[in-house]
């Protein structure tokens, strides 16, 4: 089992997601910066996902 962490951003009305401190993508809904980060580091359904909010304008809705 491993462990990834990914960052998010609220910026300009879109989450942008960090994966490694390099933007991956942008997407308008928070529930989709997880299932796109686990899409991009290809995780198994053992691996556990945490999201770190940073930066200007965080929030969680």
């Amino acid at each position: 089992m491993a462990t990834y962490e990914v960052q998010a951003v609220r910026e300009r009305g879109a989450w942008q997601v960090f994966i490694d401190g390099f933007m991956v993508t942008e997407v308008d809904r928070w529930p989709a910066v997880g299932f796109v980060a686990r899409e991009i580091l290809a995780m198994d359904r053992t691996d556990d996902l945490q999201i770190r909010v940073v930066g200007r304008d965080q929030y969680i809705d």
